[in-house]
């Protein structure tokens, strides 16, 4: 099922929309509705769905502005417009934003069908979505592997991979659970720890080797994370052997 959300700011609107998908046309659930565009960036903040369906003329944000929006934080989300007047600026300006189609009120279920079936080609261009967005994770792993020693900033990674910063942010959190400076932390905690137990380096040296310009820094979020401080977790492990 496509989870989709739909953004109007009238009722019978959003629920003869929900009747259409679900019921009529079938393959997508509506588990969120907004009846603005402020209300959608909320929920936005929390959930990510695969279609938005939103309104132009919203009162607060409307549909163009919330667009925008939405492509800056989920380039690969498609949005359906829809509107009750034939105004070529909003369609010229939703195209401008990279909205897949613009849809006049009252909605006719066979175009929408149709619409729909050209965003989604179903199953196969959804399959194709996510495993682009696997490859994307796998890139940003061995991104941050290969160079724990210098600048995994996001928008150093962002340049490297030519993305959008807020798209490798939101997709790394989405696809695994965890933020992407948390990851970052975690694997050069894990190469701090090693070389701790493996060489004699000195510990100023391991900070920089671990991507921490200051070793006084590195000592501090080294003891918040583990638990102790870089000099006696190497003593306490090498006392193990």
């Amino acid at each position: 099922m496509i989870e989709v959300m739909i953004v109007e700011d009238e009722q019978k609107i959003r629920e003869g929309l929900k009747i259409l998908l679900e019921d009529v046309i079938k393959g997508f659930t509506v588990l969120w509705e907004a009846d603005n565009g402020e209300r959608a960036l909320e929920i936005l903040n929390i959930e990510v769905p695969e279609l938005v369906i939103s309104d132009v003329r919203m009162p607060q944000m409307n549909g163009i502005e919330l667009t925008h929006l939405v492509k800056l934080k989920y380039p690969n989300i498609p949005v359906l417009l829809i509107s009750g007047y034939d105004d070529f600026t909003y369609v010229r300006k939703g195209l401008q934003l990279g909205v897949e189609d613009y849809l006049l009120k009252p909605i006719n279920r066979k175009e929408l069908a149709s619409v729909l079936d050209g965003i989604f080609k179903l199953d196969e261009r959804r399959m194709a979505h996510r495993t682009n967005e696997s490859i994307i994770i796998r890139e940003i792993k061995e991104l941050i592997s290969n160079n724990l020693e210098g600048d995994l900033s996001l928008d150093h990674i962002s340049k490297v991979l030519n993305l959008h910063p807020n798209y490798i942010s939101n997709l790394y959190r989405q696809q695994t659970g965890i933020k992407l400076s948390d990851y970052i932390l975690k694997k050069r905690m894990e190469r701090a720890k090693a070389l701790l137990q493996e060489t004699n380096l000195k510990i100023y040296d391991i900070a920089y080797l671990t991507g921490f310009s200051n070793p006084k820094y590195f000592s501090q979020v080294f003891r918040s994370n583990i638990g102790e401080t870089p000099s006696k977790y190497r003593d306490r492990v090498n006392n193990k052997y």
